[in-house]
């Protein structure tokens, strides 16, 4: 459109400034009219007109140029389309997993042995994804229940290595005959009437726990004594028929003997080295008759003990059988506040001729 316009002036004024111009020479030479001013402005519009052609030529010359470029690029993306088809991505198929079989019982036996590392059990559970369906650990050993083919398989190990694998046996069965040899082989029994001063038992640092009975009628009365002669506690002393428990702590691993009168009447006295498999869990209430020894686990923190006796005798209370709180005789209801410095097992010692209760709350 705009070129157009330009056309059309550049034009006008060519022809307007010619012919002005002619009849400016007219008058010039045949008029004598010798003013020069006509025949400038003639000269002056007819150059206008060429100025106008000129800038029109260099319009025509850039839209020419535009038009070849858009069609090279047009030509370009359609040949690029055309001769390149951009690549197509197939997707890759995922990998196929190969699902692991369940080992079927004689492949675990065989895989599974005892005096085996404990990693081979560990790995060979791990890689299977084989899950242990109820596990016990006591005196520190492992007993899992495995489940294959429906059918329960035990595993007893320690921190090492495999001790024990057997099938078609009852968990708590195996875990209790366990317990079973590991209380007898830390027990040490002796038995006999009278007035008796026993031999040399070898004792290990730690506590040990005397389980007394006496069947008879007269006093009765048992002491500890190191390999010196020197007292090391006086575990019973009470008349006539007499059950119950002592706990002691045992400075060092070496020789005791005991000293017991009971010249009318049996006597049975077991001393243990060892936690029980089973125990107390506290805050609760506890309750018993005569000398006790009660072991029992409480989280730390601060409680409140609240005891009480029925009896006519010595009473008292110690934790561990060296925090005292209660020391009493006869008849005794009280409570005293207690801080367990941490989460573990402690016990109860007590001492009493009647029946007693102690009740932990928080």
């Amino acid at each position: 459109m705009l070129e157009n316009v330009i056309a059309f002036t550049a034009i006008a004024l060519l022809i307007g400034g010619a012919a002005y111009g002619l009849y400016s020479v007219f008058r010039y030479f045949i008029k004598k009219d010798i003013t020069p001013f006509p025949i400038i402005l003639g000269g002056s519009i007819f150059l206008a007109g060429i100025w106008l052609i000129f800038i029109l030529g260099i319009l025509e010359t850039n839209n020419q140029e535009a038009v070849t470029n858009f069609e090279e690029e047009s030509t370009v993306a359609i040949t690029k389309d055309e001769s390149e088809p951009e690549p197509v991505i197939e997707a890759e198929e995922p990998e196929e997993v190969e699902e692991v079989q369940e080992p079927s019982v004689e492949e675990f036996l065989q895989d599974v042995q005892p005096e085996d590392p404990l990693s081979n059990y560990e790995d060979y559970m791990e890689f299977y994804e084989l899950q242990i369906n109820r596990g016990y650990t006591v005196y520190g050993m492992e007993f899992d229940e495995v489940i294959i083919e429906n059918r329960n398989i035990i595993v007893v190990y320690d921190a090492d290595a495999i001790i024990e694998v057997g099938v078609n046996k009852d968990l708590d069965q195996v875990k209790n005959d366990y317990v079973k040899r590991v209380q007898e082989d830390l027990t040490t029994t002796i038995s006999g009437s009278g007035d008796t001063g026993t031999d040399n038992i070898e004792l290990v640092e730690g506590f040990a726990v005397f389980e007394m009975q006496y069947d008879g009628t007269d006093y009765f009365s048992v002491t500890l004594e190191d390999i010196d002669g020197n007292m090391v506690d006086l575990l019973a002393n009470d008349v006539g028929n007499y059950k119950g428990k002592s706990f002691v702590w045992i400075q060092n691993t070496e020789d005791y003997f005991m000293n017991i009168k009971g010249s009318n009447g049996n006597w049975n006295i077991k001393v243990m080295q060892y936690y029980p498999s089973d125990f107390k869990t506290l805050p609760g209430k506890i309750s018993g008759s005569g000398d006790d020894v009660i072991f029992f686990e409480v989280e730390k923190g601060s409680y409140q003990v609240e005891m009480s006796h029925n009896g006519e005798g010595y009473f008292s209370i110690f934790i561990n059988q060296q925090d005292l709180l209660a020391n009493e005789v006869g008849n005794y209801e009280g409570s005293q506040r207690h801080t367990f410095a941490d989460t573990d097992i402690y016990v109860f010692v007590v001492k009493a001729d009647g029946d007693w209760s102690i009740n932990v709350k928080d």
